[in-house]
């Protein structure tokens, strides 16, 4: 599988609601840089975790991006999370009406995420 650098994707999230065995991290901001695109997260969003039995984090991320030149993108990620073995990976998609960036529309993309200092960091690539 080829796959080509989309964009990092800094997310910075306000304190985590815990709801038992989901907890939502509501999104407060971030920014995002590529080759292609490049801009801030807007706030409003939030990832929905829900952790197994096992301490896997199985997550459900919904962002709004705000592209430097103006263009909002819709951004969503399955993925799991899995610290005990290290595993960190995402499925995002995109949606935009934005005819700049509609090859978004039409792309997959795979994803590794870590949680740094100040919040996870994610690295996604377009599979090709």
């Amino acid at each position: 599988m080829n796959t080509r650098p989309l964009m990092n994707l800094r997310l910075v999230t306000s304190p985590v609601q815990e709801l038992g065995s989901r907890s939502v991290y509501p999104m407060t901001g971030g920014s995002f840089e590529g080759e292609r695109l490049c801009g801030q997260v807007l706030a409003g969003g939030g990832d929905w975790i829900a952790t197994s039995s096992d301490g896997v984090l199985e997550l459900d991320l919904r962002v709004t991006l705000e592209t430097d030149d103006g263009a909002l993108v819709h951004m969503t990620f399955t993925g799991i999370r899995d610290d005990a073995h290290g595993y960190f990976r995402t499925l995002p998609r995109f949606e935009t009406a934005s005819p700049k960036y509609a090859f978004l529309n039409r792309l997959l993309a795979v994803g590794t995420g870590e949680i740094g200092p100040d919040g996870p960091v994610h690295r996604i690539e377009e599979i090709l």
